[in-house]
Parts: structure tokens; C-alpha cells; sequence
């Protein structure tokens, strides 16, 4: 009877969360039993499948389908709040800035809210910015910590592929392994959204695009040596083996993201494509976004010469300092 009961209060939960998002299924779903790794679902039955199977813990789904990830259409904003006191802020700034009823879980260990929206797909906008960034992406990190007074968990990125929900009436994993009853640790709606898709318009974000632009050029305005950039387009022709771990790091990646000025995308498949596959595509990603955050530009050759004489000499062995 109890298992029964779940069931129904899970089929209850994923319902009443499908009531927020445009479109349906195909969507991702995750669980305890996945190991939180996300899988496509195509329909409602299936999901509950996999929520039942993993006994209704760490039941998650997409906050994007694949309509709007093939769009780029960011409708609907998501706030991870780690910090229970800051909630009562965060809706305030949700009803002052978008007029913004949204709806919040509590999830044992803080909130999540929930505020479908009004905009259009991104796929098409003429920014120039679009050429650098992932517009989408920037979208929901902005709106995040921009309706949150940035109170919202700074460790999380959201993007259309990884943003994930907990549904209603499941369980909350690490509550239970901190000792709480599954009461304690259910995932229950606080407030509901008023049903409302408010329009987005009036927040800042071709603002936060252009500063982030004019930081992104600051950056790469201070590289201006054409032999040295003549250099790094010849290992990327050559292919050099030896030493490439700090090949990758210290030169190819900065100067593909702040140099070229190349999204990260475009250089991940370039440095992918150079080293055969042999760095991990997680270590490429990490260290692009490093160097683009930080603003790190490649090695000159007077400070390879001066800090890495070993690395200087491997790139000397190559012949690409030759005439």
C-alpha cells in the first residue's frame, strides 16, 4: 500500500511539474539508480518506471526539452538556493524585476524556483556576441544570479542540456543520508506559479553581453606580436607530441579562446582534432573556460624562453621557429 501511495504521489509530482514547461516528451530524466547520469525518456510511463525503480530517490527531470534546446529557447528560469533565508528576497526581486510569481520546491537543503517565461528563440538573434558566447547559456546564468541578488549556489552553471528539476514528492538523497525521515527529506511545493509567463524584456542582460564583450576584448587587446602568433599557427599545422600536456595548456588553449577569439566549442573540436583525442574532453573543457575566465593569454616566446627553457627548447626541436 505504501509503495502504492508513492507511486501515485510521484505520478502526481511529475504532472503537476509538466504543467510548467512548453513542450513534452522527449525529455531527460535522472536517478539514484542512474547515478544521476541523465537519460531520454519518451513518454510519462517510462519516466515512472525509472522513478520507481530507484524507490522515488533523486527523481529529476529536464527543464528543457528537445524543442527548446533545438531553438535555443531559455523559457523558463531556474534558481538553485542554497540559502533558505535568502527566499524571501529572491521572490520579491522575481515580482519587482519580471513581475514574477514563480513556483518554489523545498528541497530539504534549500529552494528551487521555477519561473516559466516569455522569450523568443535565441537561434536567430544577430549578435555579435553569439559569435563568443552561448547566448542560452549566459541567459540563464544571468537571470539566475541577477533575480537572486546573487544568493543563488554560484557552483551551479545552468544550460538548456543540464538544467534538472527535482519532481515533487520524491526524495532527496542526501537528506536521507544525513539521517532524515523520507518525510523530512521529500521534495514538497512551498509555492505554486500564479500561471503566468511574464515578459523578460525589462532585464539587463544586452547589457551584461556587451560588458562581457568589452571585458572579452580588454583581454586580447594586450597580444599584438605577429611572430609570435605566426609561432602557434605553425604548431597547430606541425603537431608536436613532446610536451604536449603544457602545449595544450599554456599556449594552444588560451590562444584559440583570447587570441582568436574562437567560441569555446570551436576550440575544444580544434585541440580534440590536434591531439587525437588523447586529453580528455573534460580537461579541454575545464582549462578553455579557465583561460577564458581568468583572461590568460599563450606563452610569449622571450617568457617560454626565460620560465620553461624545456618546453622552449621541445618547441625549437620542431622546427617551427625556422624561417
Amino acid at each position: 500500500m505504501n509503495n502504492f501511495n508513492n507511486s501515485s504521489n510521484i505520478e502526481f509530482g511529475l504532472d503537476y511539474i509538466l504543467r510548467h514547461f512548453d513542450s513534452s516528451f522527449p525529455r531527460k530524466i535522472s536517478t539514484m539508480l542512474t547515478e544521476n547520469k541523465q537519460v531520454q525518456v519518451y513518454s510519462k510511463g517510462e519516466a515512472l518506471d525509472y522513478f520507481i525503480k530507484s524507490n522515488f530517490i533523486d527523481c529529476r527531470i529536464s527543464a528543457f526539452g528537445l524543442t527548446e534546446i533545438e531553438h535555443e529557447k531559455p523559457n523558463l528560469i531556474f534558481v538553485d538556493l542554497d540559502d533558505k533565508s535568502a527566499l524571501n528576497e529572491t521572490l520579491a526581486l522575481f515580482h519587482k524585476e519580471i513581475d514574477g510569481i514563480p513556483l518554489v520546491l523545498n528541497t530539504d537543503n534549500g529552494y528551487a524556483i521555477i519561473q516559466p517565461i516569455q522569450i523568443i528563440s535565441l537561434s536567430n538573434v544577430t549578435l555579435k556576441q553569439k559569435r563568443i558566447f552561448d547566448v542560452s547559456k549566459k541567459f540563464l546564468q544571468f537571470a539566475e544570479r541577477y533575480l537572486s541578488n546573487h544568493k543563488c549556489d554560484t557552483g551551479n552553471h545552468p544550460s538548456l542540456k543540464s538544467c534538472m528539476i527535482r519532481v515533487p514528492y520524491s526524495y532527496n538523497k542526501k537528506s536521507l543520508l544525513q539521517g532524515k525521515s523520507k518525510d523530512e527529506s521529500k521534495v514538497s511545493i512551498h509555492s505554486e506559479w500564479d500561471g503566468i509567463r511574464p515578459n523578460v524584456n525589462n532585464l539587463p542582460f544586452l547589457r551584461h553581453l556587451n560588458k562581457l564583450d568589452r571585458l572579452y576584448k580588454k583581454r586580447s587587446n594586450n597580444f599584438s606580436s605577429k611572430d609570435e602568433i605566426v609561432y602557434i599557427e605553425k604548431i597547430l599545422k606541425v603537431k608536436i607530441t613532446d610536451g604536449k600536456k603544457r602545449i595544450f595548456a599554456l599556449i594552444l588553449c588560451p590562444y584559440l579562446v583570447n587570441v582568436k577569439k574562437l567560441t569555446l566549442e570551436e576550440s575544444e573540436k580544434i585541440i580534440l582534432d590536434y591531439f587525437e583525442n588523447s586529453i580528455p574532453r573534460q580537461s579541454i573543457n575545464y582549462k578553455l573556460k579557465e583561460v577564458y575566465k581568468k583572461g590568460i593569454l599563450p606563452y610569449s616566446l622571450e617568457k617560454m624562453k626565460t620560465n620553461d627553457s624545456e618546453l622552449y627548447s621541445i618547441i625549437l626541436d620542431s622546427g617551427v621557429l625556422e624561417k
